[in-house]
């Protein structure tokens, strides 16, 4: 697509009000990150336009720290990952999920408790190393496989087609400093997600 098309294009999404218009340019965004990553575009496009409902209606309910939660979309199976301050929380975040058109499955993923600032910042900087060993590895895709660190653990989700490629990705993220645990939610490229 020619620079001013895309431009152009980009403009006008951002005039648009509301999710909508945050979710196409998040999906605009992602196109060229898209190369080599196994979904199609139109399911990245749904993929986007459901997480960016599901933030939505977690950051309007009221009394739910939202911000502490990282919404995952991954052919329509969603994972939510993060801390809320009780059970009731948690379970009050799965339903609002579960309420949005197109989620196929809710993995929770969510803990118990409030996440300290160290934590936070302790899981960014994991998640961005690993990221970083993925891309500069010659098995991995750092655009295949999709890095979410919350109090050390990490969470590795994405199609892979090659057993050697599925697990040179958790020995990566595994010697990775600060790593407490890996939660291997990969898909093998002939899997197919399933409505459960």
């Amino acid at each position: 697509m020619p620079l001013l098309k895309l431009f152009t294009l980009i403009f006008i999404l951002l005039s648009l009000s509301g999710c909508l218009a945050s979710a196409i340019v998040g999906g605009v965004a992602t196109v060229g990150n898209t190369v080599q990553d196994e979904r199609t575009i139109g399911r990245l496009f749904d993929d986007n336009i459901i997480a960016s409902k599901i933030d939505a209606r977690l950051l309007a309910e009221r009394d739910m720290p939202s911000r502490w939660i990282s919404v995952e979309v991954f052919n329509g199976q969603v994972t939510l990952i993060g801390s809320l301050p009780s059970k009731m929380h948690i379970e009050r975040a799965i339903y609002i999920t579960k309420q949005v058109n197109g989620v196929v499955k809710v993995n929770n993923k969510l803990e118990i408790g409030k996440p300290k600032l160290k934590t936070i910042m302790s899981d960014s900087w994991i998640t961005t190393d690993i990221k970083r060993q993925f891309w500069n590895d010659k098995l991995v895709s750092g655009y295949k496989i999709h890095v979410e660190t919350v109090n050390g653990k990490v969470y590795l989700q994405g199609i892979v087609h090659k057993l050697v490629e599925r697990q040179r990705a958790k020995d990566i993220a595994r010697k990775t400093e600060g790593v407490t645990a890996i939660v291997d939610m990969m898909q093998s490229g002939t899997e197919q997600p399933n409505g459960s």
